[in-house]
């Protein structure tokens, strides 16, 4: 019975000592316990372990059952002990603190050392820093400068402020500020059991960020921000600020575009206004007097041509400037009319049958000569599509053919290429960067019916060649290797004053070979052009070939002595001879007599970049490999949109084409007789390309020019590959802000109804460099509404297209344009004080306070926590310590009673 009361009681007991601690801590939700001891405010941190004091009782059972020989009295010393052990150890996890309240101030001075910020200003702003240091007491002050990027200054605690405070290092590091970024970073600079204050001082003129919602912030916090204002720069400041067109340009209707200029000073300056680079006829230039404040200048101007027009004004012969970045502004007008054709035609008196079909169907058709393509991506962006018929490789430089891609992959524009004799491989564009945009493949293979080629190549190396040009001229040997097939002979002769083999006449195959010879090409010392002629000719003469040529490169004078007769001997022989001429220094009457005299053809140029497209251009041409001349009907491979409509079984036959092969992802829609593709189409980045492989005029298509079918098929075709305008278009605004751009577009439909769940993309293309581009995504967040924000990625002008798609399909699109011609920062003059004083009334702080008032507490205390769970700690290993002698060592006698 006794030991049932004891158990008894030991859980009465516990259960007591858990009840006391659920009312007390646990359903009162209690996550800090509030205690007071002799005057000495505590605090139990997490309260909760309380709960393991509740087994103290249970030492009574074991001590009941205990057989140690100890007497009565050190045994329930013992039990004490363990008891207070127990109650130590659930003390200790309570984590006991002693509380103290502080007032010491810790401020953190944000200094503005951007751009916008003058030299007098931030001086005022280091007397500011300086003023705090001095009154700072027993507080503690920090120091950060700020611009795009906040940055802590070290305090010298002898000397305090630094005599000057520095810019921020780094190009462009101040052009913008991030009041936002530096009030979040002087959080960090806090130390614990201090009050916080901020002390900001800028012209609030902010680029990013969002002071407001951090000073909020700060003030949910208990941080005191504080702001001085800077007074106005000294310095005299001219920007031009916008250059606004009207809201709608119509082509030949006059305008206006409104140029903002401000001041901070009355002065003069100068203003000219670009138009796609020339200056704005018949208003392009302007002496203006600004006076302080805002002025306004309108620029008379006119667009005749659809298309993305690009006007730029220039501010220049300001009295009182600062700045030079601020000095421009750019617009880009996309302009809407009839689609625009640019026919490129290697004889444009051949142009006349297609322009007329295109013009038939309200394109408007512009026709150059070869030398006529644009050389830049932004000037192809007047035209809906480009057309290249029958251009040689040598008239398109690579920066053109990279042009040509950019227009098609990021402009949205179309390309297509016309056969012709001198048109993809047979014109030397294979290799180059525009048979990569092109849907075919200009690597065909020989067909058993074509000639086999004997080829020498005789490459001036005198001195005149050191450099460049020879090296273009072994780049020119090496691409005649890869082009020829491999039954076919090659062989390489350099010359000045005397003619040396690098390569004996061999089969192609050898191409490994080959190239290595032709490496060890290297500069010599005169011009000799017979012995040269002399050599190939002893090499072409015994060798079996069908055809057999000689391509003789120079740039040089030689001596005619000799070379008529053995040109003649060689064209008796059946052997063709060439002659390319580069340079000014080139004998161009001697190379030309050589070409004429020996049946080829005679190239001159002035750009030695040249003489690889016109090498491969010329061995195309005489291997003919590429070009096809019999008369044959096309067929139709695959339907499409483009070519409904055409009564294709009443097409007259074609008379030739150019041999290519389709790329696997590439649209075969017309082929000839053997399958090889005389239309196809693909789609490259936002455009289209394709490539006709016949040609348009009186060479091949002579039976087509009478066809009816002929306007409406390159009609059709045009229409399809060209940058594609869309009968729908939604409204697209868009604006910059810190930053960013915001995009916004409302979609109607025509009974003016929100169109919802589109799937829309805008893409931003910088229209100077189409490489350049961001792709974002519209997400909807109204009826009808579509919106998407970026970081600006560049200043200047941006392009801006908008696809928006239902179910798959296309069902509109949305175009404009927006500039941000300079960075924000030097947008602004004058602080922006109501920034400034919104913030510091956000989070409690004051407005240009005197230094004290910096470090005034205002009733505000800290509270510190002081643990004392190491000082309970240690209480506890006396204890236990205590605990084992009281179980291992007799010290108050033998028990009587062992049993209990």
């Amino acid at each position: 019975m006794r030991r049932l009361a004891l158990v008894l009681a030991t859980l009465a007991l516990c259960g007591a000592l858990l009840g006391a601690w659920y009312a007390l801590v646990l359903a009162p939700g209690v996550e800090v316990l509030p205690l007071e001891i002799a005057g000495h405010k505590l605090e139990l941190l997490a309260p909760r372990w309380l709960a393991v004091a509740a087994a103290a009782p249970l030492l009574l059972l074991l001590a009941a059952g205990s057989l140690v020989d100890m007497s009565r009295a050190q045994r329930a010393l013992s039990l004490i002990s363990r008891a207070l052990l127990l109650a130590g150890l659930a003390l200790a996890l309570s984590r006991p603190a002693l509380i103290t309240e502080r007032q010491r101030v810790c401020a953190v001075y944000l200094v503005d050392v951007s751009d916008s910020v003058s030299d007098d200003q931030l001086a005022r702003a280091r007397d500011r820093v300086q003023a705090g240091w001095d009154a700072r007491g027993d507080n503690e002050v920090r120091l950060v400068t700020f611009a795009r990027r906040p940055r802590a200054v070290p305090l010298d605690a002898q000397r305090g402020v630094p005599q000057r405070l520095p810019r921020h290092p780094g190009e462009g590091a101040g052009q913008g500020s991030d009041l936002q970024a530096a009030v979040q970073h002087a959080h960090g600079l806090f130390p614990p059991g201090m009050l916080r204050r901020i002390m900001l001082i800028s012209d609030g003129n902010e680029t990013s960020g969002d002071l407001r919602a951090e000073s909020t912030r700060a003030g949910r916090q208990g941080v005191r921000l504080h702001v001085a204002r800077l007074p106005d720069r000294e310095q005299d400041e001219v920007l031009v600020r916008t250059l606004t067109p009207p809201p709608e340009v119509r082509i030949g209707a006059p305008f206006d575009l409104v140029a903002e200029v401000r001041s901070t000073a009355a002065g003069k300056a100068r203003l000219t206004l670009y138009k796609d680079g020339v200056i704005n006829t018949p208003d392009g230039r302007k002496e203006v007097k600004l006076s302080r404040g805002l002025t306004r200048v309108p620029f008379k101007t006119v667009v005749k041509d659809p298309g993305a027009v690009t006007y730029r004004l220039a501010l220049t012969g300001a009295s009182r400037d600062t700045w030079s970045h601020n000095n421009g502004a750019t617009v880009v007008l996309p302009v809407r009319g009839r689609p625009r054709v640019l026919l490129v035609e290697g004889e444009p008196d051949q142009s006349g049958p297609l322009k007329g079909a295109l013009a038939a169907e309200r394109i408007d058709v512009t026709v150059r000569g070869p030398h006529g393509l644009p050389r830049t991506a932004a000037a192809m962006t007047k035209f809906d599509l480009v057309m290249l018929s029958d251009v040689p490789a040598y008239y398109v430089g690579p920066g053109q053919m990279a042009a040509i891609g950019s227009y098609v992959r990021d402009l949205g524009g179309g390309f297509i290429m016309v056969g012709g004799p001198n048109a993809f491989g047979a014109g030397g564009y294979y290799g180059t960067a525009l048979e990569k945009i092109l849907p075919v493949r200009l690597d065909t293979e020989r067909r058993q019916d074509q000639p086999t080629l004997a080829l020498v190549l005789c490459i001036d190396r005198s001195g005149s060649m050191t450099g460049m040009k020879l090296e273009l001229a072994k780049d020119a040997a090496r691409a005649t290797a890869e082009i020829l097939g491999r039954s076919d002979l090659l062989g390489v002769v350099a010359f000045d004053s005397s003619a040396r083999v690098l390569v004996r006449l061999q089969r192609a195959a050898n191409r490994l070979r080959i190239l290595s010879d032709i490496a060890r090409l290297s500069s010599g010392g005169g011009t000799s052009i017979r012995p040269a002629l002399q050599e190939a000719y002893s090499q072409l003469s015994p060798a079996s070939a069908k055809v057999k040529h000689v391509i003789l490169l120079s740039d040089g004078q030689s001596s005619f002595a000799g070379i008529p007769q053995l040109v003649d001997e060689m064209a008796q022989g059946r052997i063709t001879v060439s002659a390319v001429g580069v340079g000014d220094g080139a004998d161009r009457t001697l190379l030309q007599m050589i070409a004429e005299r020996g049946g080829g053809r005679f190239y001159h140029t002035d750009d030695p970049k040249n003489i690889p497209k016109i090498f491969t251009k010329e061995t195309t041409q005489v291997a003919r490999s590429a070009v096809v001349e019999e008369s044959f009907q096309v067929r139709v491979a695959k339907t499409a949109a483009l070519l409904g409509g055409i009564g294709w079984g009443s097409a007259p036959p074609l008379r030739g084409y150019v041999s290519t092969r389709a790329k696997p992802t590439s649209e075969v829609l017309l082929v000839s007789n053997n399958g090889e593709p005389i239309l196809a189409t693909w789609r490259l980045g936002l455009g289209k390309v394709a490539a006709f492989t016949s040609d348009a005029k009186a060479r091949w298509a002579s039976h087509w020019l009478r066809w009816r079918g002929f306007g409406q098929f390159w009609a059709q075709l045009s229409r399809e590959v060209m940058r594609h305008r869309m009968r729908r278009s939604f409204d697209l605004r868009a604006r910059v802000s810190r930053g960013r751009v915001q995009v916004m577009v409302d979609a109607l439909d025509r009974a003016d109804r929100f169109i919802n769940g589109l799937e829309s993309t805008l893409t931003a293309v910088d229209p100077r460099r189409p490489g350049r581009k961001v792709t974002v995504p519209l997400v909807q967040d109204a009826a009808g509404r579509y919106a998407g924000e970026f970081p600006l990625p560049f200043h200047g002008p941006l392009l801006l297209r908008a696809s928006h798609r239902a179910g798959g399909k296309e069902i509109a699109r949305s175009v404009a344009a927006i500039s941000a011609p300079y960075p924000e920062e030097y947008a602004h003059l004058v602080p922006d004080n109501r920034r400034l004083i919104r913030a510091a009334h956000l989070s409690g702080g004051k407005v240009d306070p005197d230094p004290p008032a910096i470090f005034a507490a205002e009733g505000q205390q800290v509270k510190h926590h002081k643990d004392l769970w190491p000082l309970v700690l240690m209480v506890l290993i006396g204890l236990f310590v205590l605990d084992v002698l009281l179980r291992r060592v007799r010290i108050l006698g033998h028990a009587k009673h062992p049993s209990l």
